[in-house]
């Protein structure tokens, strides 16, 4: 009977735990979609405004190439 209980416990725990997996990558997809969503509005709001896409661009250049740096 103890090792019916146990058994019991150990499959709900590993169901839990790949549900787990699953919530965290859809959060992670979210992420990447709210993201995207705020560049789309970001071009469509200035659109044919060269300055601040060149002001954004630099900065982000700058800022991939000081991670990359040591």
């Amino acid at each position: 009977m103890m090792t019916g209980t146990i058994q019991k416990w150990y499959t709900k725990l590993t169901v839990s735990l790949h549900n787990q997996k699953g919530a965290q990558a859809i959060e992670w997809i979210a992420l990447a979609g709210v993201i995207l969503a705020v560049f789309a509005a970001i071009q469509v709001v200035f659109k044919g405004d060269t300055a601040v896409g060149g002001a954004v661009s630099s900065t982000l250049s700058k800022i991939i190439k000081s991670i990359g740096a040591d």
